[in-house]
């Protein structure tokens, strides 16, 4: 992967970062449980580091999302989820056109993380094997950080009880494998959690960006 790729990532997810209240905090937490499940689920050392690295601008389509919707404290109506879902393809639409293979996977991830195992998300209703096992593990990280933290429209929940809806939504949801994976490593989950709040202690969103991927401070 080149150096311009990375910078390029950095400066998506510097914006990604500020898009809302929070969303720093998502998105590093999100990119270091990937990282964690993915060593957990016998991933190369090579393919965990892309994970890490894409993973934070796996929500930059949220950057064409109306206030109005991304930031309603209520439940989306039809026409609102809609609105919503668009950021999975306007998000790999900005990552798209590399030949970089971190890029690729960027684009890939973005436009893939809210598919379901079952063929029941979107945009493509991918299923099953259709779905890059990285794409299944960042799935799967977004997921348990989205239920754990404060947002808008909802309080956070307990790790456990995220635990306990993502093992409800095991072989539908999510692949079921990586499921127990994490369940039964959670310790190490934890672990990634933890070094993730070191990481958000750096200040500002820029400079938590910066120190994830290893930038001078400016």
């Amino acid at each position: 992967m080149s150096s311009n790729a990375v910078l390029t990532l950095a400066s998506l997810a510097t914006a990604s970062a500020v898009r809302y209240d929070g969303a720093v905090s998502h998105v590093i937490r999100t990119a270091l449980v990937a990282e964690c499940l993915a060593g957990l689920a016998g991933l190369d050392p090579q393919e965990q580091e892309i994970i890490r690295l894409a993973t934070p601008v796996h929500d930059i389509g949220k950057l064409a999302i109306a206030d109005s919707v991304l930031l309603k404290p209520g439940r989306l109506d039809p026409q609102e989820r809609t609105e919503m879902e668009r950021h999975s393809s306007i998000g790999a639409d900005i990552l798209a056109g590399s030949t970089d293979e971190l890029l690729q996977f960027a684009a890939l991830m973005a436009r893939c993380h809210h598919e379901r195992y079952d063929g029941m998300g979107y945009p493509q209703g991918l299923a099953g094997g259709e779905l890059p096992l990285a794409v299944r593990v960042v799935a799967i990280a977004d997921a348990f950080d989205a239920m754990t933290e404060d947002r808008c429209y909802h309080p956070g929940m307990t790790e456990e009880a995220a635990c306990g809806i993502l093992e409800q939504g095991s072989g539908t949801h999510f692949d079921a494998n990586l499921v127990a994976v994490f369940v039964d490593g959670f310790a190490r989950v934890r672990s990634a959690r933890q070094y993730a709040d070191q990481v958000l202690r750096s200040g500002a969103p820029a400079d938590v960006v910066g120190r994830f991927y290893g930038l001078p401070r400016q």
